[in-house]
């Protein structure tokens, strides 16, 4: 192997590592300690994924369901709306 083409892989692994540290350090701001096996865990989350303990989401707050509920129910009217115009604009484009 030639010395230019280990300088290029050199710092190809260079980035690399500069981007997977970059990438942790963003993954750190989201993570929390579980208080019932000291492991890591993402801070929305309820429940550790390693000992299944309970966990408070930090930041993150479940919507509630009726709100849900409204919300999927206005989805399903604003896509059958978009549906029903699509076939009625094809059907007088023939």
């Amino acid at each position: 192997m030639s010395k230019l083409s280990e300088e290029r892989e050199q710092k190809k692994a260079e980035r690399e590592d500069r981007r997977i540290a970059k990438r942790e350090a963003r993954m750190e701001k989201h993570t929390v300690i579980c208080p019932h096996c000291g492991k890591n865990a993402l801070d929305h989350m309820t429940e550790c994924p390693h000992c299944k303990g309970k966990l408070t989401p930090r930041g993150y707050q479940p919507m509630e369901e009726g709100r849900l509920k409204k919300i999927r129910t206005v989805l399903f009217l604003v896509g059958l709306a978009v549906a029903i115009g699509v076939i009625v604009l094809v059907s007088s484009l023939k």
